[in-house]
């Protein structure tokens, strides 16, 4: 039995690294949310979900480009990570210097674009040098590392009270440390890049990096735009409802994106008959493991937010965090289909399917904007389904040719 439970941690230390990762960062969220009023939690939710908006150009499908295009090479993998890292530098300060016209507390704006850049954008760009160089344990030892020291933090935050400004000064600092020393371990040479910016550019890029970013851009449209919507033009205490079941709902998803991580580099070193029986084992574990917890939220939903966000107002969140969790079973189904489109060399495809997904959460937001989180979800659950469904038969198209 032991030994067993050692095989299952070796095999999956990587993803277990990213659940802690992901349920790390959620905790910290219910830790703040348990001593910040409804409307400051509100705003912090509002000012996160636009920096991470914005930062969907430091990383328009990037990542998957650097390790595809760099056929796994380490050296070349560097050198497009320095690049694009680079990009995301100048992508950060332009979101914090157009924040100083449009929000209500610029330096909380500020401080809460830098701390998603270290703890988002920087972990997302940095990742394919691991997965070229085949260390998941290190990368996976890193996340876990970095998530005790980020609820140490909250920890602390909570038993001091300490202002939402000081709380996101730490996280920043540790962050920036984290920043460092993995760019030392990758041997990520920014300088060397910076001074040789053109030449770099025109060697480090192709064509094909259109349709990752055509790709990238037209998901975040139809999977981002309720978030922004809700941020922009709902009421704060409606947006603290909508962002405390969507945070919960979101859990998942890290699950998703480990297994789709880790099925990118098997499904381009695997032969075609290979591939069918790759794609069913992990679309059995992500919709298995989705619609268990779409049963036990269905159960408890209204027991969990009450102890996790620690108010009775939170629970009348319950029925967007259902909503939201059936839109993520057609996510999944719809991320693991993907992958095989993505590895397959025919990102491209997916361009026209999501912009139509695009248009259909337009609509749904368009009709439903009186219903306010609900129409939001709503229109969440609808883009979900039906990139399901495109993605499922494009792939299966793809297979039979």
């Amino acid at each position: 039995m032991i030994k067993t439970l050692k095989n299952i941690i070796n095999n999956q230390f990587y993803a277990i690294s990213l659940y802690t990762r992901s349920i790390t960062g959620t905790l910290i969220l219910f830790v703040i949310a348990r001593y910040l009023t409804v409307y400051d939690f509100g705003l912090f939710s509002s000012y996160k979900n636009i920096a991470g908006f914005w930062f969907m150009f430091a990383n328009l499908g990037f990542a998957e480009y650097i390790l595809v295009s760099s056929k796994a090479n380490p050296k070349e993998t560097r050198l497009k990570i320095a690049m694009f890292l680079s990009n995301a530098f100048l992508i950060a300060i332009l979101i914090c210097m157009s924040g100083t016209f449009c929000v209500e507390s610029k330096l909380l704006f500020s401080l809460v674009v830098i701390r998603t850049f270290f703890d988002n954008v920087f972990f997302a760009l940095i990742l394919p040098y691991f997965q070229a160089t085949k260390q998941f344990n290190t990368i996976g030892m890193i996340n876990i590392l970095y998530s005790i020291c980020i609820i140490i933090i909250a920890c602390i935050a909570y038993i001091f009270r300490l202002s939402l400004i000081n709380f996101l000064i730490i996280n920043i600092i540790v962050g920036l440390i984290n920043f460092i020393q993995c760019s030392i371990y990758a041997k990520i040479d920014y300088f060397l890049f910076i001074n040789n910016i053109k030449n770099y550019v025109i060697k480090m890029t192709d064509k094909s990096i259109l349709a990752y970013m055509g790709v990238t851009l037209a998901y975040f449209m139809y999977s981002q735009i309720p978030s922004l919507y809700v941020s922009t033009f709902i009421p704060k205490e409606q947006v603290a409802l909508y962002f405390a079941a969507f945070t919960i709902a979101s859990i998942v998803n890290l699950l998703i994106s480990a297994q789709t991580q880790k099925m990118v580099p098997e499904i381009i070193r695997a032969k075609i008959e290979e591939v069918d029986t790759i794609i069913k084992s992990n679309l059995k574990f992500v919709l298995t493991f989705i619609s268990c917890v779409l049963i036990l939220i269905a159960c408890t939903g209204k027991l969990l937010l009450l102890l996790l966000y620690g108010q009775e107002y939170y629970k009348n969140a319950y029925y967007v965090l259902l909503i939201l969790m059936l839109g993520n079973i057609g996510i999944g189904q719809a991320a693991v289909f993907g992958t095989y489109i993505t590895a397959s060399g025919n990102q491209r495809m997916k361009i026209p399917m999501q912009l139509n997904a695009t248009l259909l959460t337009i609509l749904g937001l368009l009709l439903l904007h009186k219903y306010q989180i609900y129409g939001a979800a709503i229109s969440y659950l609808v883009s979900g389904i039906y990139i399901a469904i495109r993605y499922t038969l494009k792939t299966k198209e793809l297979l039979k040719q």
